[in-house]
């Protein structure tokens, strides 16, 4: 009975070990799948802008594209002008490192931070009279201490501190105002303010400095309490500022009274020797440091300078990122190559089956036809260019064929046949989905056109097409040659032609087109979904993980932030 007992146990245990577990995993999987899908979308949006930005830099020094990704990095390796606003990024950042090092050392960072707070404290009285005068005692205080805080800045007592308190403000504007002058002119600027700081800082009294303080904080916070207990506190805060600022004064003196000044001031100038140091390097690099400075490049900039072999390849699928150009090379597009060979492999056989269609050769020659015609009408209305009627008569058929290529039908049909023609050789995922839509759509046009036998406006058309050809034929048959055997052409045959055609076109319907056109809408359905959505795979067994194209960049317009606007 006990061994049962104990085998129950265990296996009451494991079970609750394996819930446990699956619990745990439930919970933890899911984000980390999320966070993957994440970063793979961040990635390669990063690596499609990188290219993008490239390649438009490449253009600008060579005057063209190219979908080398050698002959890319190459040129931009070799790019002096990049490569120097890189240095000047990496000057600016040691000169800023340095300089921090000196203005943080904590006797020069504690003297700003008394300076600093003082000058907050009577920004803040200033900014407050109006709150003030509505009481007397308080508004009197305020101006008065406003008058001995700004002596104590300049006290004629303490002249070597006033000079320090002077100096730390220049080096503080050129902190702020770096990027206003070149890297030389900013070492210079600095050495010459620390230099001329440390004259007098060497000679600062600190004990002094903070017994002269020691009364102004203590009435400070006799203020402070006499504001807290006023009508003042309920409409402004000063008093918690101003509270505050004397704080970080008072702060500041303790942090100084415990330093090793000797100690301090040796920091300060080993700080100052490495700034002198910096200054001669940047001397011998004249070309670079004559630049302004740089605290980072821009994000274009940035994303060329740091381009790999890496960043052309998806973080999904290994594959190449498309790039892809228009026929006149003028623009570039940069696409994300997942899942466009799944989708060309599902898109294949539907266009396959398109093509089959026993109405599309018919279609496709009425649509050539109608193109050949008017061509050959344009041909022979310049020959006989001074018929004015033959003139009218062609242009009214130039508006005629404007209307006839806007149909609904006639779009659907050269939907179709892009579509057909498009599959085998698309490299651009995007492209392929919009043909998707477009096919769908023309494909719903045939079905509700064969399922109900209306075409639309395209028998109208026609009818007005024929009549104007009609016309045009009459108006050659008037034309009188000046040689005997000479003949004067018309457009007789490819008026019949057009009106045979139609015809053909009009009467392919059976039951078995009906059911084609059917399937067809289904599948190019299910193509546009997974072309919209992706597909989802499993992971750890039992997890879907989501994959979709990442989209493109096109015309400096990002495909996902266009979607995020939707």
């Amino acid at each position: 009975m006990s061994k049962h007992e104990a085998k129950g146990s265990i296996v009451l245990e494991l079970i609750i070990v394996l819930l446990v577990a699956a619990l745990v995993a439930v919970i933890l999987i899911p984000g980390k799948i999320w966070k993957e899908q994440e970063q793979e979308a961040k990635t390669a949006h990063s690596n499609m802008t990188a290219i993008y930005e490239a390649l438009k830099y490449y253009k600008t020094l060579t005057g063209k594209y190219t979908s080398d990704p050698a002959e890319l990095l190459n040129t931009i390796r070799a790019d002096s002008n990049l490569m120097r606003k890189q240095k000047v990024v990496n000057y600016t950042r040691e000169l800023i490192r340095n300089f921090n090092g000196y203005l943080n050392s904590p006797y020069v960072r504690n003297l700003m931070r008394i300076r600093v707070n003082i000058s907050q404290i009577i920004d803040d009285l200033e900014s407050n009279r109006y709150h003030f005068r509505t009481v007397e005692e308080i508004n009197n205080e305020a101006n008065e201490l406003k008058i001995q805080l700004g002596n104590y800045l300049n006290s004629p007592a303490m002249p070597d501190l006033v000079k320090v308190f002077s100096y730390l403000d220049s080096l503080n504007q050129i902190k702020q105002t770096l990027t206003d002058y070149t890297l030389q002119v900013n070492t210079m600027k600095i050495i010459s303010a620390i230099d001329s700081l440390e004259k007098y800082l060497q000679n600062v009294d600190p004990i002094k400095a903070q017994e002269a303080w020691a009364p102004l904080s203590e009435r400070i916070a006799i203020f402070d309490k006499k504001v807290k207990r006023s009508p003042i506190n309920r409409v402004s805060s000063v008093a918690d500022r101003v509270e505050d600022f004397r704080k970080r004064v008072d702060g500041s003196f303790e942090q100084i009274s415990g330093l090793d000044i000797a100690a301090e001031l040796q920091n300060i100038q080993q700080r100052n020797q490495a700034l002198k140091d910096m200054y001669q390097k940047f001397l011998k690099d004249y070309n670079v440091t004559s630049q302004f400075a740089l605290s980072k490049l821009s994000e274009a900039d940035s994303l060329i300078v740091h381009l790999t072999e890496k960043n052309f390849y998806s973080p999904v699928n290994g594959q190449m990122y498309k790039i892809l150009f228009d026929s006149d090379s003028q623009f570039v597009k940069i696409e994300s190559p997942v899942l466009l060979d799944e989708l060309k492999e599902k898109a294949t056989p539907v266009a396959k089956e398109i093509e089959a269609l026993p109405f599309m050769p018919i279609i496709e020659e009425y649509i050539k036809m109608v193109d050949s015609t008017l061509k050959k009408a344009n041909e022979i209305r310049s020959k006989y260019r001074k018929n004015a009627d033959m003139f009218i008569a062609y242009k009214e058929l130039e508006d005629l064929k404007e209307r006839f290529d806007n149909l609904t039908v006639i779009t659907a049909a050269n939907d179709l046949s892009q579509f057909v023609q498009i599959v085998p050789r698309c490299q651009s995922y995007s492209l392929l989905k919009e043909n998707i839509e477009k096919t769908l759509n023309g494909v719903r046009v045939f079905n509700q056109a064969y399922s109900e036998n209306v075409f639309g406006n395209l028998d109208s058309v026609n009818v007005k097409l024929l009549a104007k050809l009609d016309e045009f034929n009459e108006y050659l048959s008037k034309i009188k040659t000046r040689r005997r055997r000479a003949t004067v052409p018309t457009l007789e045959n490819e008026r019949m032609a057009l009106d045979s055609l139609l015809t053909a076109f009009k009467t392919v319907k059976d039951e078995q087109l009906i059911d084609k056109l059917n399937s067809l809408e289904k599948e190019l359905e299910h193509l546009f979904v997974f072309a919209e959505e992706g597909k989802k795979i499993k992971v750890y067994g039992v997890f879907d993980k989501e994959i979709k194209n990442f989209g493109y960049i096109y015309k400096d317009v990002k495909s996902w932030e266009e979607e995020k606007k939707k």
